[in-house]
């Protein structure tokens, strides 16, 4: 089957290439940034020699670059927490919906994945997150045009166009492009675990880039508003992650205790805070929201398809912390035992 991945510079993108690979498809890779994809594909085998060089709001060359491709998984989106960049954010991925997505059907391609995000279907109040959970109304950027972008790709279902959904949790794991936030949290999870209410979502990247092969492979017959899938992993309360932790590294990790609407306020602070003196940070309203306030969410809609379950904490966050030492990006004392 010939693929034509879109994000494959990014973390999810990549290792559903590599999964996509390794069962023996063909792809088809768009990058804005060609050396940069060949550079990571080059530490794990052959590099993709299909590469189309350009912007997944192009629509002109998402319509010539999709030409004899049998599937298309996209997965590519801006993402930034610089409010200067808010409306830019917004724009360009409704954009890259419409090009990536709108031209795929167009040409009749049958099998369409679409990576949305589980944090589009979070709302204050619920126990429990599953399929039928209605969307949510998320306040940044990023999330907003996720949200919306998933609202745009259930219309596309409802018309009966072949477009199949995920929802990934938290997303952690090895071999990251850029270093994406959860994984950059880690680096400071094996330093202090706040207690807190509620708990950690957390799905392996290459149990999710599993379960995008699976649904490329095998595309539902109809019914297509059906086709939407939380691939969130396993759950963690606060208490149980600083647990895991510990046991993984060896070492004692700080665990004090906070009041969910005292990282709520402090989420709040840095928000008022950022609107005078802009900066990087991963503290912010929504993110103290999702830390004290998130319901676990149920995978059995795709594990049921699938028939398997994920892999252990133990594995995803043994593996991610070791691959956190060997790039630098964690001094290796605080990684305990594994670092040998």
């Amino acid at each position: 089957m010939k693929i034509f991945v879109t994000g494959a510079t990014g973390f999810v993108g990549a290792h559903t290439a590599r999964a996509l690979l390794a069962a023996g498809h063909e792809l088809r890779l768009l990058a804005r940034d060609p050396e940069a994809l060949r550079r990571y594909f080059r530490r794990f085998g052959p590099v993709p020699d299909d590469i189309v060089a350009g912007d997944m709001r192009d629509a002109a060359l998402m319509d010539k670059a999709m030409r004899g491709c049998d599937a298309v998984f996209h997965a590519a989106a801006l993402v930034s927490v610089d409010p200067k960049r808010a409306e830019e954010i917004y724009r360009n991925n409704l954009a890259g919906i419409d090009a990536v997505l709108g031209t795929a059907c167009r040409q009749g391609v049958e099998r369409i994945l679409y990576v949305s995000s589980l944090s589009v279907l979070f709302q204050k109040g619920v126990t429990r997150i599953d399929e039928s959970t209605p969307l949510g109304r998320p306040a940044n950027a990023y999330a907003r045009s996720k949200r919306d972008c998933d609202e745009h790709v259930r219309r596309m279902q409802a018309e009966g166009r072949p477009v199949q959904m995920t929802y990934p949790a938290g997303i952690f794991g090895p071999d990251d492009p850029k270093l994406s936030e959860a994984n950059h949290g880690v680096t400071s999870f094996v330093k202090v675990v706040p207690q807190t209410s509620t708990g950690l979502q957390a799905i392996d990247v290459r149990d999710l880039a599993d379960a995008h092969r699976f649904l490329l492979e095998n595309p539902p017959q109809g019914d297509f508003e059906a086709a939407r899938f939380i691939v969130g992993g396993r759950y963690y309360p606060w208490a149980e992650f600083h647990g895991l932790l510990q046991t993984l590294t060896g070492r004692r990790i700080a665990a004090p205790r906070l009041p969910g609407a005292v990282l709520r306020a402090m989420g709040g602070f840095v928000d008022t805070l950022r609107k005078l003196v802009p900066f990087e940070t991963q503290v912010s309203g929504e993110a103290m929201s999702y830390v004290t306030e998130w319901a676990e969410a149920s995978s059995a809609r795709i594990l049921g398809r699938m028939g398997r379950d994920f892999r252990s904490g133990a594995e995803t966050f043994g593996d991610t912390i070791r691959w956190l030492v060997a790039e630098g990006h964690l001094d290796a004392k605080f990684a305990g035992r594994l670092a040998a």
